[in-house]
């Protein structure tokens, strides 16, 4: 019966819709505080939190990268643009496994073996959330006793990630899934440096998306630096619980009432939908960013190529 609930999509569009109308109303409720909360953003600050939050899925994509070529297939960085963000535009998607499935199709085009493109994707998932566990964690205690209270299970959820992460626990966890899909092993591993390469990247993705969150908290609350850590770890707890609940599209509108409720003991709930709200909408401007980017690419790759080369 779960299994059923989570696979309607009425249940995942009235759930989304719900959650949006919501913040929708909350905010237009609380207009006077809405307003002053945008008022207190000087044009500079969006401009910089637009930029490192435009930046921000660059690292994301060598990381990706870097793991692909660890297993064996090297990408150039434009076929590696082509590939990552015209598959993340699968997130979008209500179920979870589109981004995955597109980002696998579009690795063919450029000789990389389904089970190989998936790996990698796989992998890099589970080194994102296992960073953004491990870096809430180690954030969490710095920003609020409660707050550390409250989130205590990502506090728990830390030794399994970092497990996770290991090289012979990441094929193995594989090796089952593809031995229940009746297909052959993984012919390699990702070996540990690479690994340590994308977890290098990754973490610099999460540097620029801390600061994209700081510089609108701080814009608004007014905290400067001591708004830094309880900006970031919001946020990566926030990204956390949007990527789990795989029932919303891109974690639409849990994301943001994550990020809301983490901010709450430091600024007024209105003044944190405004943030996370913000943040959302940078995000969303990056994913088209990059992807007109992507399409740029491949348009140009095609010309050049139009036999070997397709989006």
């Amino acid at each position: 019966m779960l299994r059923r609930i989570l696979a309607s999509r009425i249940l995942r569009a009235g759930f989304v819709l719900l959650a949006v109308a919501f913040m929708a109303y909350y905010l237009i409720a609380n207009w006077d505080k809405t307003r002053q909360a945008l008022s207190a953003l000087s044009w500079w600050t969006i401009a910089a939190a637009l930029v490192a939050g435009v930046l921000a899925p660059g690292p994301a994509m060598l990381a990706w990268r870097s793991l692909l070529a660890d297993l064996g297939t090297p990408l150039s960085l434009p076929a590696g643009i082509r590939v990552m963000f015209l598959g993340q535009l699968g997130k979008y998607l209500p179920g979870g496994v589109w981004q995955v499935v597109a980002t696998v199709e579009l690795g063919q085009d450029h000789a990389s073996p389904r089970k190989r493109t998936f790996t990698a994707t796989m992998v890099g998932m589970a080194i994102t959330l296992g960073s953004a566990l491990a870096l809430t964690a180690l954030e969490l205690p710095f920003t609020s006793s409660d707050a550390a209270r409250r989130y205590w299970w990502v506090l728990a959820l830390v030794p399994v990630a970092l497990a996770g992460l290991h090289p012979r626990v990441l094929t193995g966890a594989l090796n089952l899934v593809l031995r229940l899909a009746r297909r052959e092993p993984l012919e390699r591993g990702v070996s540990l440096a690479g690994i340590g390469r994308a977890l290098g990247w990754t973490a610099l993705g999460w540097l620029l998306l801390s600061v994209q969150a700081w510089l609108l908290v701080a814009g608004i609350h007014g905290g400067g630096l001591r708004d830094l850590l309880p900006a970031s770890a919001a946020y990566l707890l926030a990204w956390s619980v949007g990527f789990l609940t795989v029932f919303a599209p891109g974690g639409l509108g849990t994301r943001e009432l994550a990020m809301a409720a983490a901010l709450a003991p430091l600024m007024d709930w209105t003044q944190a939908l405004v943030v996370a709200t913000l943040c959302r909408l940078i995000s969303t401007i990056a994913d088209i960013a990059w992807a007109l980017v992507a399409l740029a690419l491949s348009k140009q790759a095609q010309r050049e190529n139009p036999v070997k080369v397709s989006t």
